[in-house]
């Protein structure tokens, strides 16, 4: 392969990187590492003593461990999805407030977002609340 072959691939690669779409794609997969690395991710994959779920004598299951220095592997699937709601309706709400094209869907924007932002906070403050109940 001669050198301007080469140059020419690089050149494309480089303009192909820096594309919308590719930071797009770069900003996506850094707000999913940081949701992961906040649910407490990185617990669950160093620690010794992995649990899953915790089961009860009567019959019941328990995702939140009633310790703050546990974590489930479920309970970590629980937050991540909670803080995954939330930047969601952070990003609607940011998209609402930057581009109001038509009223209508605006409003509908802000509601939906404002649902969603609810929705993640009354399911984190319930999984808080969780962790200091015993059963």
């Amino acid at each position: 392969m001669s050198y301007r072959r080469r140059q020419t691939a690089l050149n494309k690669l480089v303009r192909g990187i820096r594309s919308e779409t590719a930071e797009r794609i770069v900003v996506i997969l850094l707000i999913i590492a940081v949701i992961a690395f906040l649910s407490g991710a990185v617990y669950s994959f160093s620690t010794s003593r992995p649990i899953s779920m915790i089961f009860l004598p009567g019959g019941g299951m328990r995702i939140f461990v009633w310790d703050l220095n546990m974590q489930t592997h479920a309970e970590t699937l629980v937050v991540f999805i909670y803080y995954a709601l939330g930047a969601g309706g952070l990003f609607l709400y940011a998209r609402a407030v930057s581009r109001p094209s038509d009223p209508r869907t605006t409003k509908y924007m802000l509601f939906f977002s404002f649902l969603l932002i609810l929705l993640a906070a009354l399911g984190i403050y319930s999984g808080y609340l969780e962790k200091f109940t015993r059963p």
